[in-house]
């Protein structure tokens, strides 16, 4: 993986690391609750991958398709991003 972008998992992660406060509106708390499980699917792969510097293309595939589903609380240009690097990179 290239310096470039190992720093930006790195920002990324640290954007990821504290999830949107939760909705004061329940009718919008599944969405909400879909969102932090995607995001912290992606912060785990993001963490496991900058320590010890792997993960596999079907736990990529799993994460990214739950953030393709729920979306993200982050910029999901981002998001989009950082999977093609985890892609390009698992083992």
């Amino acid at each position: 993986m290239r310096p470039d972008e190992s720093l930006q998992l790195g920002a990324l992660y640290d954007a990821l690391r504290t999830p949107a406060p939760m909705p004061a509106d329940p009718a919008q708390l599944t969405g909400w609750m879909a969102r932090v499980e995607a995001d912290a699917a992606l912060s785990g792969l993001i963490s496991r991958v900058l320590n010890s510097g792997s993960a596999t293309e079907a736990e990529v595939t799993d994460a990214q398709s739950l953030f393709e589903k729920s979306g993200t609380a982050a910029d999901p240009a981002r998001v989009t991003r950082a999977y093609d690097v985890l892609h390009r990179n698992a083992d």
